[in-house]
Order: C-alpha cells, then sequence, then structure tokens
C-alpha cells in the first residue's frame, strides 16, 4: 500500500513539475550591467555595429553554427548581426571571429572562447566544436535547452547583451555522448527533428539509429526506421556534425528472413532443428553473405560512420557445437570487418558484446583495427576493463546504458535522477568507455528522458558540475517565481519517493568502504543480494 501510495505521489508531483508553471521569459545575463568594466559589447538599445565571420572555406556544420548565433542573438537583443566570409571586407573592430586550428589541447570536440573589449574569437580542432562554443555562448547569455522544442527553451529577452573579457576553454570528459532512439519512424519525424537539435543544443554528438527495426511489443514504440526518415533528418544530423552509428538489432536487413527457404542450414539449430531467426554463425557461407551485404550497404551509405553487427534481439542463439563457442561471433564480425575494410576502411564495425555468446572477450583472435566494441552489460565492469585493454589498439569500447533514458525497464516508475546521470561520466571514465549511448525509449516520452540526460551532458564538460546548484538554477529559468515550490517537490522526488535501489550510483569509482560499484549504486554483494 505505502508503494502504491509513494507513486500516486510521485506522479502527482511529476504533474506540478511539467505543468505547473512552465517556461517563463528570462532576462539576459548582461556583465556591464553586473559592474563588469571590461566587455565585449554585442548589442545595446536592441542594435549591434558586430558582425560574424567565418572561414571562406567553411563548411556545412560552421556555417549552421553562425547562422545559429545569428538567430538567437537577433530573438534576445533585435540586432541581427550580417554573417561574412574572411576577407578584406569582413574586417571590423567589432567580429566573432570563427575559426578551426589543430590545438592538442582542445581534445575531441573541445573549443576555446577569447573575449576581448573589441570582439571574441571561437576557435576549436573540429567545425563541431565551433556549434558547441555557440551553444555555450547563448549560455551565458541566459538560454536554457533541457527539454527538446523551441517552445521548451528559455531564450531571455534585453536589448543590450555583453560579455565579459576573458578566455575559456571546454573539452569534453568523453569523446563520444549519444543517443539511440526507439519510435524513430515516419509519424515522429517532427519529434525526431526536435530531439536532433536539442542533442546539438546539450552538445552531445552521436546518434545510433537502425535502417529497419520493427517494434517487439504491441504499437511502434520500440521500432526504428531510419529507411523511412533519413531522408528529411540527415541533413539535420550532418549540418551538427553528428556521428552516425548505423546500428541496432537489425540482422535481417542484411540476411534476409527468405533465406530461409534456400538455405535452412544457414539458421540457428534450436531444440535439434533449424528455425527461421538468429544465424548459424559457424556456418561460412552464411557469414561470407552476411559480411558481403554489409560492405555492400557501407559502400552505398558514405554518410555513415560505424556499422553494427548486432545480433537479432533476445535469444534463440545457434545451439550447434561451434556456436557453443564464445568466441564464434565476433569471429564472424571479424570477417565483417575485412569485407568492410576493402570498401571503407574509414567506416567503424560494431560488435555487440550483450549476451553469454557475445560478451566474452576472444582469446584466439585481436580485435580488428577497424572494430569497436558496444558493451551493454552493466555489472560487469572487469569484463569491460577486459574489452578496453583488447581492443587500444582498435576503436575503442563504448557503454551502453539502460537507465537514464528508457521508460520500459522500470515500467512502474517514473524516475528523475540527476546524480545518476551525472556519476556516468566519471564511471565511464573509470572504466576507459570511449563513449556512452544511452537508449531513449521512446521519444514520446521525452520530458523525463531529456531531464536526465541534460545532466549527463552538462558533466560531460563541467567537471565540477554540482546538481543542487544545477536544480537552483533550472528551476530559477523554468518556473520563475514558483522556483523555490517547484525545486522542494523535486528535492522530495529524489530523496524519499525514489527510495528503490536504482536512486543514483553515489560514487562512480567506489562503494562504502572502497568496495567498487557499477553505475547502478551497488556494490557486488548488493548485486548478488538483490
Amino acid at each position: 500500500m505505502n508503494r502504491k501510495l509513494n507513486l500516486i505521489y510521485l506522479l502527482f508531483a511529476v504533474f506540478l513539475v511539467i505543468f505547473a508553471a512552465g517556461p517563463e521569459p528570462a532576462n539576459a545575463a548582461n556583465s556591464k550591467k553586473a559592474g563588469v568594466s571590461e566587455v565585449f559589447q554585442i548589442a545595446e538599445n536592441g542594435k549591434s555595429n558586430a558582425i560574424i565571420v567565418t572561414p571562406r572555406d567553411a563548411d556545412v556544420v560552421t556555417s549552421f553554427a553562425a547562422s545559429q548565433l545569428q538567430d538567437y542573438l537577433e530573438k534576445i537583443t533585435g540586432a541581427r548581426l550580417p554573417i561574412k566570409a574572411q576577407g578584406p571586407g569582413a574586417n571590423t573592430k567589432l567580429a566573432i571571429q570563427f575559426q578551426v586550428k589543430s590545438n592538442p589541447a582542445l581534445v575531441y570536440d573541445g573549443f576555446r572562447i577569447k573575449v576581448s573589449k573589441s570582439g571574441m574569437q571561437l576557435t576549436a580542432a573540429k567545425t563541431r566544436g565551433l556549434l558547441y562554443a555557440v551553444y555555450t555562448i547563448l549560455e551565458d547569455a541566459g538560454c536554457a535547452f533541457v527539454y527538446p522544442g523551441e517552445n521548451e527553451e528559455i531564450v531571455p529577452k534585453d536589448v543590450s547583451l555583453s560579455l565579459p573579457v576573458g578566455n575559456r576553454t571546454l573539452v569534453p570528459a568523453i569523446e563520444h555522448r549519444g543517443l539511440t532512439f526507439y519510435g524513430l519512424q515516419a509519424s515522429s519525424v517532427e519529434l525526431g527533428r526536435k530531439i536532433i537539435d536539442w542533442m546539438a543544443k546539450n552538445r552531445l554528438n552521436i546518434i545510433m539509429p537502425s535502417e529497419d527495426r520493427p517494434s517487439d511489443c504491441p504499437g511502434p514504440a520500440h521500432a526504428s526506421h531510419w529507411n523511412q526518415v533519413g531522408g528529411e533528418l540527415l541533413g539535420e544530423v550532418q549540418k551538427r556534425g553528428f556521428v552516425i552509428d548505423m546500428s541496432e538489432h537489425c540482422t535481417h536487413v542484411f540476411f534476409p528472413r527468405s533465406l530461409f527457404a534456400e538455405h535452412p542450414e544457414w539458421y540457428a539449430l534450436n531444440g535439434g532443428e533449424r528455425k527461421l531467426g538468429q544465424m548459424c554463425y559457424a556456418n561460412p557461407e552464411a557469414i561470407e553473405y552476411y559480411a558481403n551485404a554489409q560492405a555492400a550497404y557501407a559502400a552505398k551509405h558514405p554518410e555513415i560512420h560505424m556499422l553494427g553487427t548486432w545480433p537479432l534481439d533476445g535469444g534463440g542463439y545457434c545451439e550447434c557445437e561451434e556456436c557453443k563457442n564464445p568466441e564464434t561471433v565476433f569471429k564472424a564480425v571479424v570477417r565483417v570487418a575485412e569485407k568492410v575494410r576493402q570498401v571503407r576502411p574509414d567506416l567503424t564495425v560494431e560488435h555487440l558484446a550483450y549476451k553469454r555468446q557475445t560478451w566474452e572477450v576472444p582469446k584466439t583472435v585481436k580485435v580488428p583495427e577497424n572494430v569497436s566494441i558496444l558493451f551493454c552489460p552493466s555489472d560487469k565492469d572487469d569484463l569491460a576493463r577486459e574489452w578496453v585493454e583488447a581492443a587500444k589498439s582498435a576503436r575503442g569500447v563504448y557503454f551502453f546504458e539502460y537507465k537514464t533514458g528508457d521508460n520500459y525497464h522500470f515500467m512502474a516508475n517514473v524516475w528523475l535522477r540527476p546524480e545518476f546521470a551525472k556519476n556516468l561520466v566519471p564511471y565511464a571514465q573509470d572504466i576507459g568507455y570511449r563513449g556512452v549511448i544511452s537508449l531513449y525509449l521512446p521519444i514520446e516520452n521525452w520530458w523525463r528522458n531529456s531531464f536526465n540526460t541534460w545532466f549527463f551532458a552538462r558533466r560531460c564538460w563541467y567537471q565540477d558540475l554540482d546538481v543542487q546548484t544545477e536544480m537552483e538554477k533550472y528551476c530559477s529559468q523554468y518556473y520563475g517565481r514558483h522556483a523555490r515550490a517547484v525545486n522542494d517537490i523535486f528535492r522530495i522526488i529524489f530523496n524519499q519517493l525514489q527510495n528503490e535501489k536504482l536512486k543514483s550510483c553515489h560514487n562512480a569509482l567506489g562503494g562504502k568502504n572502497g568496495a567498487p560499484v557499477n553505475p547502478d549504486g551497488l556494490t557486488r554483494s548488493e548485486q548478488a543480494a538483490n
């Protein structure tokens, strides 16, 4: 009974949090008004003499970054700054300059913002970093992008805007930070567009769709159909410089089910007979067909950067003697990697370490240079470290996690877990993951998923992030005069209503008395007890 009451209270509290106040306009942070003497005056009284200067060879990401700065500065101040390419006509005293420059301090998609009284320089080694610098400037000006969609953004109104003189360098703690959407299909393309835009504004940089993953539950919530939306969304992804990991459970795309009629021996042996489902990963002809199909797809789609080799979801793995070997599936991945390398040496082939048949580190074959590992079990840290060591000369190991944005993982709860999301970052650093990819399931439940992911994304960029401080700022921006009351509601949710074992990960680098923990917040003895 108490559990039911807690759930009722939680849902009521969430209702209040989401609907009671709603976003309220705020005034932009104005350094000049705050008494800072050395500032770059971007706009004053709704007018500006500044211009935005881009390199003459600006790519689509840099051009988009410049247009985003132009659009949002106009929303804030009413002044629309012209964009000019670098050259004689672009020389001006008040310039916001974009430049791409190699710098060992700007790792991954890090960037530097240099502000002087006469202008501002945005520098990054990758053009994606310039876009993230723009969103950082906008946050400094008072914008907030906690939830997807223009209607959910906080964009302050202030006809005068200035930024303090000084230098800032920001680099992410993790190279790749991203999401995989469930529910992305023709009927949800506009929501997908909003979420892609929101991801970039929070400086996430990798998206994992599926070419054609059917839903495995009633309704479309578990489906992912890039073949339905790619024509409309690819441009949105590319102008934000995202890494595209075409993955998920889509074996049937490269290994059609129609093959079963002619080649039943290519399919899994289950209960003494060949059945339509998983491949027999020990059949060389089947693997050759599969590897050729993946290579052909890679050659046809130069826009993708990673290609998954995931088996079908669930069980049903082949029970033949060779398939019982925990290296058999990985050896098939090695053959796929060989074929793909011939046509796309730049593309990364992804192995999913997920089930008993796929999660063991191979002992008799090396991880090929063009292979990455997507590690899914959340309670096998030692095994994850083994993969990191095994893939150190390849393309790294990624953590595929469920618990920040998977609404189906714990169907009885509406989890709001900023501490957990924050601590995923030091946890990933400690293991040695190259990236973290979270399920965002389903995309229709965007608000809760976004709330949790927002804290993860911010911790990737701000090492000293304090959840309480961020909550106070968030409530102030989104709830105005109701900020204190809403913050109290959140405090009740975090500290009283979410008292189950997955409340947060506590300390990603050690539990009580130094006992190691995973992001669930449990020591290994506690995991066993549960």
